[in-house]
């Protein structure tokens, strides 16, 4: 895998650079896109509820272009709710002998982030407002290159993989900058996820995912790579969906640590605008042979109407936070409006 993502980056490369010598930008478009979000969350068990209204908004620039010589350039950069910047992202389609891939250099998202949880759902993940669940991400967060192709070698499936050279770094340095050194210890990282529908099967889809971030051994804890896999299956008929998924994430070291989750889903697309789902979540984290299983059960339910989405959520967790007795519960509905 380390050979195969080296090849990746070398090949990437070498294509970015000798498909942007000697070209220049063509005029293009630049947009605002984003969200406003307006909710209303009760709590329960463990948690005590304050002020239960609450918003957010979301705001994404975007920008695209063309070279001279037909390679496709578009960036994107995402601003927080508190107006400051945050992950970034310039992507590269019709390179020189490349194909139908795209090249990027982003830290918005990671392919194995992409795939942490593709059971289905109406409005939120099981997990979304209790309990705190350690679930695989891969080297999402961090700015590196990511390779793209949307049928690999005629099979009809997508793979996506990604490599930074320092994950934990966060966002893209400043032009001929470095990064801080916020993570001392890491050192390169990268996923690989292959996914797509199963020919002859309609409604069938699988993924299958890995990722391996490499650390620094020290005499106190050796061997502190975190390596993560996940697998998943969905089926579709008419309005019915149902999924299954696992993901595993071992961080390592001289105090191993494990978190094996499983995922089940189903939902039903009552009408156009009309959707509902349950969803289950088994999360087990295993530290030196002990075991602590948090589980979360939940309901949820979305409208949409033209660009607005309303979305209701029932959810609860046993042992939340994989705190043995606790519980937690949460009854949410929220507003979204996009521009």
């Amino acid at each position: 895998m380390e050979i195969n993502m080296k090849n990746i980056k070398k090949v990437g490369l070498s294509a970015l650079a000798g498909a942007l010598a000697f070209t220049s930008a063509q005029a293009g478009d630049v947009s605002l896109s984003g969200s406003m979000i307006a909710s209303y969350t009760k709590q329960g068990g463990y948690n005590t509820t304050g002020n239960p209204l609450g918003m957010n908004k979301e705001l994404t620039v975007t920008a695209s272009g063309e070279l001279d010589n037909g390679v496709g350039v578009a960036y994107k950069q995402t601003i927080t709710n508190a107006m400051a910047y945050n992950d970034s992202e310039l992507v590269f389609t019709g390179v020189p002998m490349m194909g139908d891939a795209t090249i990027a250099m982003t830290s918005t998202g990671s392919p194995l982030d992409a795939i942490d949880d593709k059971t289905p759902i109406a409005f939120e993940e099981a997990n979304a407002a209790v309990g705190s669940l350690r679930d695989v991400g891969g080297v999402n967060g961090t700015y590196g290159i990511r390779y793209t192709l949307a049928d690999a070698f005629g099979s009809g499936f997508k793979l996506d993989a990604m490599y930074t050279p320092n994950h934990g770094t966060g966002d893209a340095a400043a032009e001929k900058g470095v990064s801080g050194n916020t993570n001392p210890d890491g050192k390169d990282g990268y996923d690989i996820v292959l996914s797509g529908a199963i020919p002859g099967v309609e409604g069938l889809d699988i993924g299958l995912g890995g990722s391996k971030q490499n650390n620094t051994d020290t005499t106190t804890a050796n061997d502190r790579d975190v390596v993560e896999g996940t697998a998943y299956a969905t089926y579709a008929i008419g309005g019915l969906k149902v999924g299954a998924q696992r993901g595993v994430r071992d961080e390592g070291g001289l105090s191993s640590t494990t978190y094996d989750n499983e995922y089940l889903g189903i939902s039903y697309a009552i009408s156009d605008n009309l959707s509902i789902s349950y969803n289950e979540i088994e999360g087990v984290k295993n530290a030196d042979g002990v075991n602590v299983e948090q589980d979360f059960e939940s309901i949820s339910l979305s409208y949409t109407s033209g660009g607005m989405t309303i979305g209701v959520l029932d959810a609860d967790a046993d042992n939340a936070s994989y705190s043995s007795g606790r519980t937690q519960s949460a009854r949410s509905i929220q507003m979204t409006v996009a521009f």
